[in-house]
Formats: C-alpha cells, structure tokens, sequence
C-alpha cells in the first residue's frame, strides 16, 4: 500500500448535503483536496470501493496515496481527515493533502514482526507494543510497512523503538523509546527458572561459605 495505490479523483459540483449523500449512494466519496500547486482547495470525488479497498482491505500504509485528477499529473496526497458515520461506519467524507515528492513527510507506518524470537522458542509469549512507527523521508521511500526481526530477542527482554533497522532513507521520528516488542516470561515458566535460580544461588552460597572457614593455626612451640 502507499504510492501503489491510486485514486482516480472526478471534479463535484458542491450544492448541499442532499446531492453528497446523492453521490455517496451511488458509489462515490465526497473529498476535499488542497496543497502543493493547488491555488485553492478543489471539491472532488473517489469512487469509494477503491477507497475501501486501499483503506481498510489492504494491510499497510492508510495514508499515503496517488491521487489522479483529470487533466492533471498523477500526485502524492496525503490522508489529513475523515469523517465516519457513528451508525453505518462507513467514511463519509475524507481530506486529501497535494504534497510536494521532493520533500520529506512525517507519517505513521505499520510495523510488522519477523522471525520467531529465541525467547518464544524457549516457551516465552510474544506481545505487541508499538503498532505503528513515525517516520520522515521523501514520499516515494515511504513503505507499506516496515519490519522488525525480533529473532534475537530472549525470555524477558524488550525490542524498543532505537533497536528497530529501518531503510537508510528513512529517520525515526520519537517523543520516547517506546516497546515495539516483548517476550514475556509465562508464570510456571519463571515459577522454574526462579526455582532454578534458587537452588543455584543456595549451592554458590553454600560453597562460599565453605570456601571462607579458615585452616587451624598451628602454634609453633619452642625447642628447648
């Protein structure tokens, strides 16, 4: 998903909400669009199953598009806004941004995990932290999605947000160092290994103490 995904955009004459519920029964999206080269916001319509499609039915990216208006060179248009009805839940209404391919954006992506984790080998649960990573480059480096190989990642420990490899073309963008990835440590698992540990630290502590009893003195007694 992303730039792969185009949107073929029709110009709408804007006359009230009942000729936009007109269209919308009859398979199109009411759109705004504005931004990089636009002198004003257009009023435009998408067919909506190929919104769907790209929105909801694709896994990756969701706000990331080619948006083809006629008489205009396919472009880049970011996903700023939508309104979903509260009954039907279906987007009624979406905002597209122009943006210019020769300048960086800041967008959510989806992460995806890869490989199976040493810890999950050893009997540890995988759990999700971070769903989706922030990240700037130029519109066509965009993934759908980027991937996180959480092969090495043992019983109880964390992949963070720094820890993830993304494409050179890409910068991270973070408030905090937030968990993407977990192997947690199940209760009879760690009930084992506290078990283990246990009878480890008593017999270091047993042989500790016997390593410390000091040799008898041996008094030396004098020749006469």
């Amino acid at each position: 998903m992303g730039l792969n995904d185009t949107l073929s955009a029709e110009v709408r004459e804007v006359n009230s909400s009942n000729h936009a519920n007109r269209l919308r029964k009859n398979g199109s999206l009411p759109i705004i669009y504005y931004g990089h080269g636009l002198e004003e916001s257009l009023s435009l319509t998408v067919n909506y199953a190929e919104f769907k499609t790209a929105f909801l039915a694709t896994e990756g990216n969701r706000f990331l598009y080619t948006l083809a208006l006629e008489g205009q060179e396919p472009a880049p248009a970011l996903l700023k806004d939508y309104q979903v009805d509260p009954v039907s839940r279906k987007v009624i209404h979406a905002d597209f941004q122009k943006i210019d391919p020769q300048k960086p954006i800041t967008v959510p992506v989806p992460v995806t995990l890869v490989g199976k984790a040493a810890g999950v080998e050893r009997g540890g649960q995988m759990q999700l932290g971070q769903r989706e990573i922030t990240v700037s480059g130029l519109p066509a480096d965009i993934p759908a999605f980027i991937e996180a190989d959480v092969t090495a990642l043992g019983l109880g420990q964390t992949m963070h947000l720094s820890q993830v490899k993304l494409p050179e073309s890409l910068t991270l963008v973070k408030t905090a160092d937030l968990p993407v990835a977990m192997v947690a440590v199940p209760k009879g698992l760690k009930a084992e290994a506290d078990a283990a540990s246990g009878v480890t630290a008593a017999s270091k502590a047993a042989d500790k103490k016997g390593g410390d009893k000091k040799a008898p003195e041996r008094k030396k007694t004098d020749k006469k």
